[in-house]
């Protein structure tokens, strides 16, 4: 039997639903031309200008990089950290040169030649080892222990960028066109102080040089040939083993031709041990050591290691990729060519006359060096006392000379035969 609920009558149920539609109707109808209104307003006006993108704030590095080659950071306005640390010749000196000229009216030479700027990372701070030997640092008397202290140096040097102090460099440094981008890569506060824009300056240029691949790209034919993508020609392999032979060349004692890990997944020879030694070396009659009462005695000239007779005539050992771009050679740029840089080792004490000036018949070996530090010069293979054979011979000279050429970074792979 049917409930009340299911006996209610009919009308009692439409008339709700009426109202409903009656009033959905009402609704829609309004919203609809609301809508349309709207959107034709949307139409009308203007398209919004989009915001601009935000600038990058420029690296470090990025900074690093102008300030290299910014000559405006000197005294004369004509050097830069890239007038001696030329790209093209290994971040060394240009070609053909010593030192370009210096100081604050742009004649000064300065004293020793610009090492290369490259494959330093692994030097480590100046100290000595166990056995009480001199290692690491920058410099060739390691007076620098990192690259920012590295990059200051040439800054205040009278010989080289001559600023007169740091209120001097920090004034060209606010002068920059580029200054802002210092400023923010570098996180300066807006009243930061002239230590604080020098800072940043040599923190940037260290930066760089870190960050930068073309210091430490690791192209050379000696890589390749390492990687297994290419050989080494007959001669350039006699000068690699003449090169690592401790009773010939010996050259492996001092510049490590073996693999040291750079970072995870990636080892490579740094030709240096960043060790330190007397050579010898003649002297070099250029315009800073034409004085003859003057010597450079290297180590025992830092102030910190004053009295330290033991350490005089002592620079540090350069690497020797790219060696056939970095001449001229040694602290001194005595030598121009790469040849005389290796026979000279094989024939110092054998012929000295080749080397050294004579007066009355007599050659003046060391004499770059006062008498009184002679003992400190180097001894030992390669080197050989008057009487015996020389340790390489003419042609083994010339097949080592081979060999260091394939250390010069920038070796491409012939390509494969189609």
């Amino acid at each position: 039997m049917p409930t009340k609920e299911t006996a209610m009558p009919a009308r009692h149920i439409l008339l709700p639903a009426m109202l409903l539609c009656l009033l959905a109707g009402c609704g829609g109808g309004a919203g609809g031309a609301a809508a349309d209104a709207s959107a034709d307003a949307a139409a009308q006006r203007p398209p919004r200008t989009p915001l601009p993108a935000p600038v990058p704030v420029p690296t470090l590095a990025q900074v690093g990089d102008r300030l290299f080659e910014e000559v405006s950071l000197s005294a004369s306005g004509k050097l830069a950290c890239a007038s001696c640390h030329v790209e093209a010749r290994g971040h060394s000196d240009a070609t053909g040169s010593f030192l370009p000229l210096g100081g604050a009216d742009g004649t000064h030479q300065g004293l020793r030649s610009s090492p290369s700027a490259r494959y330093l990372d692994q030097a480590g701070a100046f100290g000595f080892d166990a056995q009480g030997r001199p290692r690491g640092g920058l410099f060739w008397d390691g007076r620098a222990n990192n690259r920012s202290e590295q990059a200051r140096g040439p800054l205040f040097n009278a010989d080289e960028m001559a600023n007169a102090d740091v209120a001097a460099l920090a004034t060209r440094l606010r002068a920059l066109p580029y200054s802002a981008d210092l400023r923010a890569a570098a996180n300066l506060p807006a009243a930061a102080t002239d230590n604080q824009w020098v800072d940043a300056a040599v923190t940037a240029l260290a930066r760089y040089q870190a960050d930068d691949a073309r210091f430490h790209p690791f192209t050379s034919k000696f890589d390749a040939v390492q990687d297994g993508r290419t050989t080494f020609t007959a001669q350039e392999q006699r000068g690699l083993n003449l090169f690592n032979d401790p009773q010939r060349g010996n050259c492996a004692s001092c510049h490590d031709s073996r693999p040291v890990q750079i970072q995870p997944g990636l080892n490579r020879a740094l030709f240096t041990n960043f060790s330190y030694h007397a050579l010898g070396v003649p002297r070099n009659q250029s315009q800073a050591t034409a004085n003859p009462a003057f010597f450079d005695l290297g180590l025992c000239a830092r102030s910190d290691l004053a009295g330290r007779a033991d350490l005089c005539g002592m620079f540090r050992t350069p690497t020797l990729r790219n060696v056939a771009l970095t001449g001229p050679y040694f602290h001194n740029a005595r030598f121009a060519a790469l040849e005389d840089a290796v026979a000279f080792y094989a024939t110092r004490d054998l012929d000295p006359a080749r080397w050294y000036p004579t007066v009355n018949g007599q050659a003046l070996v060391y004499n770059d060096l006062p008498a009184l530090y002679h003992g400190n010069v180097q001894q030992g293979a390669p080197f050989r006392r008057a009487g015996q054979p020389p340790a390489l011979t003419a042609q083994d000279v010339t097949d080592v000379v081979a060999f260091l050429r394939t250390l010069s970074d920038g070796f491409t792979t012939a390509p494969a035969a189609q």
